[in-house]
C-alpha cells in the first residue's frame, strides 16, 4: 500500500500547444490544489493537432510502465476519446500497466459515441479490452448516452459520469446595457451545420419578422460562416451580428451582454465548455438534449430543450423566455447557482478529493 497519494495523469501534456476537449480538461486538472503533484504522462495521438508517429506512441505506451512503477503512483487517471484509433491506444495503455496491489486506475471517456463505432471494431474491442477491465477501478463518462453505449458492451464494469468544470468560482455579472426589449442571444462555437446554425438563423429570421425583438451575437468561425452570413442578407438589418473567433475579455464581454445561450446542436456532444461559461454568466441555455445537455438543461429551470433540425422548436422556446421577462431572471439566477453548485472550481476540487483521495 502507499503512503500518500501520487497521481498520475495519462494524456496531452499540459506543456505543449494541443488544441480540444481533453487537454482543456488536463489543463483544468493541473490547476486544482488536489493535483498539485500530480505527474501528466502523454503517450502521443494520432489525431490531436500534434500528431505523433505511432511507432513513437507505442514506444511511450512502453515507457509509461516504467514511469509508474518508478514513480510509485497510488492513482492512474487515463484519458481517451471514444474513436477507433483512441481506443486502440486505451487498450495498449492498460495492458502495459502494471496491476499493483494500492493503485487504482480511472478511465475518463471525453468525446465521440460507443454507438457511432463499427459493430465489427466493437466486437474485437469487447474482445480485447474485457480482461483488462479487472485492472480498472472505475470508468468515468460525460454523458449518459456514452455510459449506455458501453455498458450494452461491459455490462459489468463499475461506470459513472463526471463533469467538465471552470477554472475559477467568480460568477459573471451581467454588464448594464440601454433598457430595451430585445431579447440578445448568444452562440458560441464551431460555426458548422451540426451545430443547427441554418436552423438557429431561420429560427431567428422568422422571430425578427414576426415581432422585431431578438439579437443574435454569433461567435465562432468555421466552414459555414461564409454561408451563413450570405443567409442572413434576408434577415431584418442589425438583427445578427457575427463576432467571428473571440478569447479572453472579449469572449467574456459576449457573455455579459447576452440573456440567452443557444446552442441547438445535433452533433455528438460530450459536455460543451460553452455550458459551464454560460452558467457561470447566468445564462439561461436553449439547446437540444445531445450528450450531457440532457442534464445540464432543465426545462424552464436552467433553460429550455428544442429538437434537433427544428425551426418551429427553437422559435417556441425562444419565444417562452420572450414573452415572460420575470422568467428570464429566475433561470439566470438558478443558471449562477448551478454553476456554483456543480461547475466551479471548488465543486472540482471536492468532486476529485472525494472520488481519489478520499478513497484512498
Amino acid at each position: 500500500m502507499f503512503n500518500e497519494p501520487r497521481v498520475c495523469i495519462v494524456g496531452p501534456s499540459v506543456d505543449t500547444n494541443y488544441f480540444g476537449g481533453v487537454a482543456t480538461h488536463i489543463k483544468n486538472l493541473r490547476s486544482l490544489s488536489c493535483f498539485r503533484d500530480a505527474v501528466v504522462i502523454d503517450p502521443g495521438s494520432r489525431n490531436s493537432n500534434l500528431k505523433k508517429n505511432i511507432l513513437k506512441i507505442i514506444k511511450n505506451i512502453i515507457e509509461l510502465r516504467s514511469n509508474v512503477i518508478i514513480g510509485k503512483f497510488s492513482h492512474v487517471l487515463v484519458n481517451t476519446s471514444i474513436y477507433p484509433s483512441a481506443l486502440i491506444k486505451l487498450f495498449m495503455i492498460l495492458a502495459f500497466l502494471p496491476a499493483r496491489e494500492g493503485m487504482e486506475i480511472y478511465v475518463f471517456f471525453h468525446g465521440g459515441r460507443f454507438q457511432s463505432l463499427n459493430p465489427i471494431f466493437k466486437n474485437i474491442l469487447k474482445l480485447l479490452l474485457f480482461p483488462l477491465m479487472a485492472k480498472v477501478k472505475k470508468l468515468l463518462f460525460l454523458s449518459r448516452v456514452q455510459m449506455e453505449g458501453f455498458c450494452n458492451l461491459f455490462s459489468n464494469c463499475q461506470a459513472g459520469l463526471y463533469a467538465n468544470y471552470s477554472t475559477t468560482d467568480e460568477i459573471m455579472e451581467k454588464k448594464l446595457e440601454p433598457v430595451d426589449n430585445i431579447l440578445k442571444m448568444l452562440f458560441v462555437g464551431r460555426v458548422v451545420k451540426e451545430k443547427g446554425v441554418y436552423e438557429m438563423l431561420s429560427a431567428v429570421e422568422k422571430i425578427a419578422l414576426e415581432r422585431g425583438s431578438v439579437r443574435l451575437i454569433i461567435v465562432g468561425d468555421g466552414p459555414d460562416l461564409a454561408e451563413l452570413i450570405n443567409m442572413n442578407k434576408k434577415i431584418p438589418k442589425n438583427t445578427v451580428n457575427f463576432m467571428g473567433y473571440l478569447t479572453g475579455i472579449e469572449l467574456e464581454d459576449a457573455y455579459k451582454k447576452a440573456d440567452v445561450l443557444i446552442l441547438p446542436t445535433y452533433h455528438p456532444e460530450g459536455f460543451p465548455y460553452v455550458i459551464i461559461e454560460a452558467m457561470r454568466a447566468g445564462l439561461p441555455i436553449i439547446s437540444t438534449s445531445e450528450g450531457a445537455l440532457e442534464t445540464l438543461v432543465l426545462d424552464g429551470v436552467t433553460g429550455f430543450k428544442i429538437l434537433p433540425k427544428d425551426v418551429d422548436s427553437i422559435v417556441t422556446a425562444v419565444s417562452k423566455i420572450n414573452d415572460n421577462r420575470v422568467l428570464l431572471e429566475e433561470m439566470s439566477q438558478k443558471c449562477h447557482r448551478y454553476f456554483q453548485d456543480n461547475l466551479s472550481r471548488s465543486a472540482a476540487e471536492k468532486y476529485y478529493s472525494e472520488l481519489i483521495f478520499v478513497s484512498h
